[in-house]
């Protein structure tokens, strides 16, 4: 009773899921859903007329059914039953060709749906295992959504066969379609019970999927081919993995067998029903109470109407084990955007950048990564930031772009406090090169239009953003030049890079994107000193009359710069030109000095050569 009252508690969730998923049936298709309602309320109603036709033969042939044309009558009744054959299979064909193009429709309609979700989230959730969860869930849920939608049809045909066998037997023996009907709900509500508990364990165990899912990802990824050949790291992979399945696969076969056994012994009341009842109508029969026909009719009905419980059945399992996938779904959207987007100023060019007591955290962070940070940078300045790793120097990108929104103070661009100004628009303004910036399996070109899709540009404009950042010899490692692939995982005949190759044509992409001011986290950090030189003089050039700020660990690169800004710990600690700072003597000449003895140190221990 506990089941079943807590069963009827939830049934506005229940059909809420069905009204959901027919909704986005709807919108997915109007004409794919609208012929397999059709198809699927038909077929049944057909099955059970054919079951009639049956009977009516039976009692022709048996001679309990006299007709003046007995012979004319059994032709007629055999062209029925070929012409509803023919229609139920054509039926069938029709709804299983409009399922496979709904299907490809829908799972398109989730997919774009789930990529526009991790697409518009803040960076910040992407910090959060939670979010990395939630991404994973959805993307395997969406395909259990499909299933629900089907099974919501489905449950359509299942209901319709129900009632039409329920209400013939009925009228034979009340007893009949009430026996049937107890003897399914057991099994049933047991099904239901341990498909809510199997899901359930399945969101728990996500987390140990995707540590299994990069062990493995590990293994086949190119980038760590070496290393773990090297290492001998193999055993180390293949261990944590079959440890994690151990872990995962053990308590997945402790819930299963439960429910095997359980629905399995529950399972046998439903056919043990149907002979007793098939005895029952046997007897009738004999007592004159009937002909063969009616036993023909009502044993099959005995059996359409058992077909028809299991299909309500599994469809009613479906759709209570999928509306908690549903849920999870639709719980994708409740990662809020801690970044507003309420501006209205039009940002046309950016002038001024000022930091007015600025901290932050990263989220799960103790530590701060920016605190009381204050700074002004005047208009068409080149301003270089420079400390030790982890000072806080990429931190003030990412706020300056609106990746993340600081905890305090505030952020103005030409005078205005940041959030004055449309998100995109900020950000449409600069070219960022970031530390960490990724290249794409695509085109050289799609490498460089990514980043700047708008914009309207000569393959010698292309080229010279790779001659730029002294990466225009990549173009020569294939005859199609821009046109050839970035890595073979897309292309069979694309270019194979270096570290530094990479990172000359993120430096393109850069160079490529329109922009009004120019941001480089570390632009040389895997550059050979040819290299690094020329990208310097490129950014010597490219950032006149553009305020620009870029960070770099080596020192002898910032004589670029009109002033440089020195972070320790996110605290700003100096703020001057360099000559302003080395007499000060305080950190920046300190990080100065350091280098400077180790080129000299380095210098008096050349060897000498002999000519």
């Amino acid at each position: 009773m506990q089941k079943i009252s807590g069963f009827i508690k939830e049934a506005p969730v229940f059909f809420s899921s069905i009204a959901w998923c027919l909704s986005l049936s709807w919108k997915a298709s109007k004409f794919y859903t609208v012929i397999r309602i059709t198809a699927e309320i038909l077929v049944p109603i057909f099955i059970i007329l054919t079951a009639f036709i049956g009977k009516y033969l039976i009692n022709l042939i048996a001679g309990a059914w006299v007709v003046e044309e007995p012979e004319r009558m059994l032709l007629i009744l055999f062209a029925m039953q070929l012409l509803i054959a023919i229609f139920i299979s054509a039926t069938r064909k029709l709804n299983q060709y409009c399922r496979s193009m709904h299907e490809d429709i829908l799972s398109n309609k989730l997919a774009v749906t789930i990529m526009e979700n991790a697409l518009s989230a803040d960076v910040e959730h992407f910090d959060n295992p939670e979010y990395y969860d939630k991404l994973q869930s959805t993307g395997r849920d969406s395909y259990a959504i499909m299933h629900i939608l089907w099974s919501a049809i489905s449950l359509i045909s299942a209901a319709i066969s129900f009632i039409i066998s329920f209400s013939i037997l009925s009228q034979a023996n009340i007893f009949y379609g009430l026996l049937m009907l107890a003897a399914a709900i057991p099994s049933s509500l047991a099904a239901t019970r341990y498909t809510k508990l199997i899901y359930r364990l399945s969101i728990e165990q996500i987390n140990g999927q995707r540590i299994m899912a990069y062990y493995q990802a590990i293994a086949t990824n190119k980038h760590y081919a070496q290393d773990l050949r090297l290492f001998n790291a193999g055993g180390l992979l293949k261990s944590g993995y079959a440890g994690k399945w151990k872990e995962l696969f053990s308590e997945r076969r402790h819930i299963t067998r439960k429910r095997t056994i359980l629905t399995t012994l529950l399972d046998f009341a439903p056919e043990i029903t149907i002979v007793i009842i098939s005895i029952n109508i046997a007897q009738q029969i004999l007592l004159g109470n009937g002909t063969v026909g009616d036993y023909s009719l009502f044993t099959g009905l005995i059996s359409q109407l058992w077909a028809a419980v299991i299909a309500l059945s599994a469809a009613v399992m479906q759709i209570y084990d999928n509306q908690l996938k549903i849920a999870n779904y639709k719980s994708l959207s409740t990662f809020k955007s801690k970044i507003s987007d309420n501006g209205k100023t039009p940002l046309r060019d950016v002038l001024t950048i000022e930091f007015q007591k600025v901290s932050f955290t990263y989220p799960g962070a103790k530590e701060q990564a920016l605190t009381d940070v204050s700074f002004l940078l005047n208009e068409r300045e080149r301003i270089a930031v420079v400390g030790l790793n982890g000072s806080g120097k990429s931190t003030l990108i990412r706020l300056l772009l609106r990746m993340y929104e600081p905890d305090s103070g505030t952020i103005c661009i030409n005078g205005r406090d940041i959030h004055d100004y449309p998100v995109s628009e900020i950000r449409r303004n600069f070219s960022v090169y970031f530390q960490d910036m990724q290249n794409y399996s695509f085109t050289l070109r799609e490498n460089l239009t990514i980043a700047d899709a708008q914009k309207l540009y000569t393959d010698e404009e292309a080229e010279t953003a790779f001659r730029d950042s002294s990466g225009i010899d990549i173009l020569s490692k294939s005859p199609k030049r821009l046109d050839a692939g970035l890595t073979r995982f897309i292309d069979n005949e694309g270019v194979e890079l270096s570290g530094g190759e990479h990172q000359k044509v993120a430096l393109a992409r850069t160079f490529f994107r329109s922009h009004t001011a120019l941001i480089l986290d570390e632009p040389s950090s895997n550059l050979d000193p040819e290299a690094e030189d020329m990208v310097f003089h490129s950014l010597s050039r490219l950032s006149k009359g553009k305020l620009t700020i870029f960070t770099s660990h080596r020192l002898s690169n910032v004589t670029l710069a009109d002033k440089i800004l020195v972070l320790e710990k996110g605290k700003v600690l100096e703020f001057g030109t360099s000559d302003e700072l080395m007499k000060n003597k305080k950190r920046y000449a300190e990080l100065f000095r350091y280098q400077r003895d180790k080129y000299e140190k380095l210098q008096s221990h050349k060897p000498l050569h002999k000519h």
